[in-house]
């Protein structure tokens, strides 16, 4: 039996590398589904995959045609992207989301995000400082225990094939590389991680091909020793030897600790639709949960599209500015602190925080709009909004779905070991005790109808109010959800350097729009028509007639695709 395995694990790797190789042959950066425009919607009757990559993408949706379930497909495609999206993700980084089992009926929450180790086992002079134990792979483990169908290795096989034959470099991933590497990132600071990014002297160029021999040594030993590898192993060994070089705390005991943990999802309901999101230690779902709870409380679609209506578009905006205050400090580590969520989610909650919102807007009459002139600066977008993530979702034809972010957050300052970029997490996190997960804005969505998913998006980036803005577009304006992920975004309040609050918005927005936020007081910068930094939106949706329909965001490379 063990020699049957062992051959058709071999049989599967030479497949594996045969599709890798015709994709690369066939594809190069100037193929539209490698860059950044509009993307088509696909229908399927089995499963459907939505990823931020084509490869990415047609890879999960082989696991599934080939009788690989949701969860058979997520692992591999997670494997997959951390060689095609190398700029935005780590195998030693941070992941959770939701996963629906149909057998079962049943949702849960997963949580492999990255933790601090224990402070108090340092010694004399160490600090924890920006070190996390990055959670990723423990979580794929995890994840394919509970649900998975399929021998843990073959998981790893198209990411293995990938990085030893090598990857097509996109426009976007040359500009991101040429970033890190201008800025002074490791890739100057760090051998190794030169000679990975530059292995002849220079960035690998767009169109060409990026091969990762180093990444590949480390999948092989994941492949064969699990994800003990990362956490117990000789990379772990590695790992505990360069941080402590480099003065950190941090110890094989505490890589050895680290768990995914499994968590009910939270609840509650906007416009009569029952919504499921991923509780704490992540904010993003209760922040997706009270700014939907606040906005329940106005008539969106009689004062208009927020695109359109300075009157939406304010309320929008200073809704998501108060529940960020609320919220800014008031999540925690369920391990470690109360998290009085079921109070934010009460109606009565939001109506408050409603009332709060039209009892702050400017005196009627009043037309602030000189005091915005004379504040008006630049900001640079790039600096202050994150770069990374990679969201997922997939449903497979027996009804399972699964809805993930995984990023980086895993590592110390400087530290390339065996083709993993490990750099650390700024992050807020507590550093002892039992709670010590740092408190990521992220989320996976279910909308549910009749005890079962129904739609379910998810992005990149700082999700909360993209999300929000996803889904009021769905559920309160009724947009097709190709319509709604292409939708100009803002981001309200969130990432100003200083005192000064700035809406950021994308420049599809009516001259009325423009000139109703000066009026009322609020700076605004305009993101031009498209940006990607607003996140990429990957949604999957039952349509009326009981298809699967997918679309990924224009503003990134992503694919929906089904069988």
């Amino acid at each position: 039996m063990r020699d049957l395995l062992r051959s058709a694990l071999v049989l599967a790797a030479a497949l594996a590398a045969a599709s890798a190789g015709a994709a690369q042959e066939h594809r190069d950066s100037r193929d539209p589904l490698l860059n950044q425009g509009p993307k088509a919607v696909a229908t399927a009757d089995g499963g459907m995959v939505a990823t931020q990559l084509p490869n990415v993408t047609e890879a999960a949706l082989r696991v599934l045609e080939d009788g690989g379930n949701a969860a058979d497909a997520f692992v591999t495609a997670v494997f997959l992207q951390h060689v095609e999206d190398f700029h935005q993700v780590s195998h030693f980084g941070a992941m959770s989301g939701l996963y629906f089992e149909a057998a079962t009926g049943t949702t849960t929450a997963f949580n492999a995000f990255s933790a601090r180790p224990r402070a108090d086992r340092c010694g004399d002079g160490k600090r924890v400082g920006r070190l996390a134990i990055g959670g990723t792979v423990r979580g794929l483990e995890s994840i394919a225990d509970r649900f998975g169908t399929r021998p843990w290795a073959s998981y790893l096989e198209p990411a293995i094939a990938a990085a030893e034959q090598g990857v097509v470099v996109t426009n976007f991933q040359y500009a991101n590389n040429y970033s890190l590497w201008e800025n002074g990132d490791l890739i100057r600071e760090n051998e190794e991680a030169q000679a990975f990014y530059m292995p002849e002297g220079h960035l690998v160029p767009v169109g060409g091909i990026w091969k990762m021999p180093a990444l590949a040594g480390t999948l092989r030993a994941v492949a064969e020793h699990g994800a003990d590898h990362l956490y117990k192993g000789e990379w772990a060994k590695k790992f505990v030897e360069q941080a402590t070089g480099r003065g950190f705390c941090v110890t094989l005991e505490d890589l050895a600790e680290y768990e995914t943990r499994w968590l009910e999802p939270a609840r509650f309901t906007y416009r009569g639709h029952e919504i499921l999101v991923e509780p704490p230690p992540n904010k993003g779902g209760l922040l997706v949960g009270q700014n939907l709870n606040v906005l329940e409380q106005f008539d969106l679609t009689a004062t208009g599209h927020f695109a359109e209506s300075p009157e939406t578009l304010e309320i929008m905006v200073r809704s998501f500015g108060k529940v960020e205050s609320d919220m800014k400090w008031s999540i925690q580590d369920p391990a470690a602190y109360r998290n009085p969520y079921e109070l934010w989610n009460s109606k009565e909650y939001a109506r408050l925080s409603a009332e709060f919102v039209r009892q702050t807007m400017p005196q009627p009459g009043v037309d602030l709009t000189a005091m915005m002139e004379s504040e008006a600066g630049g900001t640079n977008v790039a600096a202050a909004m994150t770069l990374g993530s990679n969201h997922n979702v997939i449903v497979d034809a027996e009804g399972n779905w699964v809805s993930s972010l995984h990023t980086g957050h895993g590592g110390a300052p400087g530290i390339f070991i065996d083709g993993v970029r490990a750099t650390g997490s700024g992050v807020k996190a507590e550093t002892m005790g039992p709670g010590r997960r740092i408190l990521a804005e992220v989320t996976g969505v279910f909308v549910m109808r009749d005890g079962k998913p129904w739609l379910s998006l998810g992005t990149p980036g700082f999700p909360p109010q993209p999300v929000t803005e996803v889904l009021v577009n769905i559920l309160d304006f009724g947009m097709h959800p190709k319509d709604a992920a292409d939708a100009p975004r803002f981001w309200a309040f969130l990432y100003g350097q200083t005192e000064r609050r700035v809406l950021r918005i994308e420049s599809r927005i009516s001259d009325e729009v423009r000139e109703g936020m000066a009026r009322s007081g609020i700076a605004m910068e305009e993101l031009g028509d498209y940006n990607w930094h607003t996140g990429s939106m990957q949604i999957i949706w039952r349509g009326d007639d009981g298809k699967l329909y997918g679309v990924s965001d224009p503003r990134r490379l992503g694919l929906a695709a089904g069988h």
